[in-house]
């Protein structure tokens, strides 16, 4: 299940540095978000107590929940970068709410 995520994220990777030098910057760096959600996403899938998770029925709900709260922080951490960044907009940092948030859920399901 990992590799076929890094694989997506790497193609969408390449995309998105393709899109830039083509002179599509704007749509290259959106490009990045979902790059960097396949590849968090096979990140996360190589962690063995994932892998322990998801191969028992009675915690494979644990293991989605994981998976999707540190997909999703880890998206809100970057629009965050992104929004303050490359286009100084402070608002952006709004965004690390929900960073925390999903942080926060995570470290509620390690007790």
């Amino acid at each position: 299940m990992g590799g076929i995520f890094l694989l997506i994220g790497i193609l969408l990777s390449v995309l998105s540095r393709w899109l830039e030098f083509e002179g599509n910057s704007t749509l290259g760096d959106v490009m990045l978000f979902p790059a960097i959600f396949f590849m968090a996403m096979a990140f996360l899938c190589s962690f063995p107590y994932f892998k322990e998770w998801w191969g028992d029925r009675s915690t494979r709900k644990k293991a989605f929940f994981f998976v999707i709260f540190a997909a999703v922080g880890i998206l809100c951490l970057q629009a965050a970068f992104w929004f303050v960044v490359w286009r100084d907009q402070w608002l952006g940092l709004l965004f690390v709410i929900p960073f925390l948030a999903c942080a926060g859920f995570i470290a509620r399901l390690f007790k």
